[in-house]
């Protein structure tokens, strides 16, 4: 990859990083723990492919390995104790995802800011996703399944 790519792909990471871990902190002031602890991860169970190339991305680009999924549980990234992955690389399904008990604790201003804090969210996934095709928010196997070019991080092709 070539470094102007790489720099560009950091500064994305690191926004999304930045974002979901400012989304976590209103998840956990909602209660979210607590509320998810005692429906067991009804939530969490939906999330089999919602992992995106962009979330690997994070790993790759922090020389780092992401842990091993096990696809014979619902979410082949839920542990015992939860999410296995740590919140800069959860997916974005997963991060802005707030049921309605959570919903339901959120002042006017707190809600106000989860929806700010999504769109700036989106918007940097759909800028990797503009540049990488298979880095939608479908999710990697959904977008694997649908692409037959076999190469996950080349461009698009620029218009002539």
């Amino acid at each position: 990859m070539a470094d102007e790519d790489r720099q560009w792909l950091q500064q994305r990471a690191t926004r999304i990083a930045a974002l979901q871990t400012e989304l976590d902190g209103l998840f956990r002031a909602s209660g979210g723990p607590e509320a998810c602890a005692s429906c067991d991860g009804a939530c969490c169970a939906c999330g089999r492919h919602h992992l995106t190339l962009t979330n690997l991305l994070g790993y790759l680009l922090d020389c780092s390995d992401p842990p091993t999924p096990d696809f014979s549980l619902t979410c082949p990234f839920l542990g015992a104790g939860g999410c296995l992955l740590p919140v800069a690389r959860r997916p974005y399904n997963c991060i802005t995802f707030f049921c309605e008990t959570l919903d339901d604790r959120l002042t006017v201003a707190e809600t106000e800011q989860l929806r700010n804090l999504d769109l700036l969210l989106r918007s940097e996934y759909e800028q990797v996703a503009q540049r990488y095709p298979l880095a939608s928010l479908r999710g990697l196997w959904i977008a694997l399944a649908r692409h037959d070019s076999g190469f996950l991080l080349r461009p698009r092709a620029e218009s002539c």
